[in-house]
């Protein structure tokens, strides 16, 4: 994956993905407001408050964080609970159907939602270092050490979301992550690029100017 300026599009096919890998951390996500739909994922929420503005839609897969979402004062209308078949990855990539994530089905809802510009942050799973077993919400509710991934998870992960972009070769998947960040595990593909939080925010910035 390689490194590349930030070219706006039209608003209606970009979504923002937002996972909870720490490296999202320190990124106002409220500038992303009004230029694309917002995916988050599981405890998300918890950081903003009614009417959640951020994000427009939250996306789970796993029961206990699912019993939290669904006890909570975010818009049920708004919940994603994905079907039961698309919370595992699928046979046609590894015959044990090991469960997904909620990064990779809020990608899916994305892209079903006909959204083909996706920026993703807090994807750590790709980082080869120590960062990619981290989460913001460790050791809180529902993320205990039960849920804790190891190196050989991220991995998969990795190829899982190789597989995954090889497969929607129309979509332009920008891995979002913090000015020099730790080096990247290698892909085949040619539709995910990294680009650094300085290059978007700056973006960002100029259009909210005119």
């Amino acid at each position: 994956m390689r490194m590349r300026m930030w070219m706006m599009t039209t608003l209606n096919n970009v979504a923002f993905i937002i996972g909870n890998g720490r490296t999202r951390e320190g990124f106002d996500l409220n500038l992303l407001v009004g230029h694309g739909t917002i995916y988050g994922c599981n405890a998300l929420y918890r950081d903003f408050k009614p009417p959640y503005i951020v994000p427009d839609f939250l996306v789970s897969i796993d029961d206990p964080i699912i019993a939290e979402i669904e006890k909570s004062d975010f818009p049920q209308d708004r919940f994603i609970v994905p079907p039961k078949d698309e919370q595992y990855e699928p046979a046609e990539f590894n015959p044990g159907q090991p469960r997904s994530n909620a990064g990779m089905n809020a990608m899916m809802e994305a892209i079903k939602a006909d959204h083909d510009v996706l920026y993703c942050f807090g994807f750590d799973f790709l980082l080869k270092s120590e960062v990619c077993l981290d989460n913001l919400y460790k050791d809180t509710n529902a993320y205990g050490p039960d849920t804790a991934t190891s190196y050989a998870d991220s991995f998969r992960r990795v190829r899982y979301f190789e597989w995954f972009a090889n497969k929607h070769p129309d979509v332009s998947f920008k891995m979002v992550f913090p000015n020099g960040k730790d080096p990247f595990h290698s892909m085949k593909t040619k539709n995910v690029i990294g680009i650094n939080f300085g290059i978007l925010e700056d973006k960002i910035y100029t259009l909210n100017a005119k």
